[in-house]
């Protein structure tokens, strides 16, 4: 099994079973997206996954409501703003989010949340720049 085979369904298992709402569901994709760059988009009922270091993608065989995915947007856009008020739009944008677990970990993301587009781009950021924070 490939790494995107796992992390998808390490995700798969996340959105299936959620059981802190929208929150736990993107604390959840941070945790599993902490070792590799991810591009996540929502397309006809269902969430496409994409390594962004090697390449290779997956569907999730599970439909994924666009108002969940939106959500998780929406989330994401929120912890953005918790790191540098103001760097984001609820419809989009690129930015820093920061995770506190043990170490604590900083994405880059890059995300679209309108009507016509819903995609996030996920990057775990080196190890050095969690230090200088």
């Amino acid at each position: 099994m490939n790494t995107t085979s796992q992390i998808s369904g390490a995700l798969r298992s996340a959105f299936e079973r959620p059981t802190r709402g929208v929150v736990g569901l993107v604390d959840d994709l941070l945790r599993v997206c902490q070792e590799q760059s991810l591009q996540l988009d929502w397309q006809t009922d269902r969430c496409r996954v994409r390594s962004l270091t090697d390449g290779s993608e997956e569907v999730l065989d599970r439909p994924l409501r666009k108002s969940v995915f939106r959500a998780i947007l929406a989330r994401v856009a929120a912890l953005c703003n918790e790191r540098k008020p103001n760097s984001v739009s609820p419809y989009g944008g690129q930015g820093e989010l920061l995770v506190s677990t043990d170490p604590p970990a900083i994405f880059r993301v890059a995300f679209a949340n309108t009507t016509d587009e819903q995609k996030l781009e996920l990057l775990p950021a080196p190890a050095c720049l969690v230090i200088k924070q």
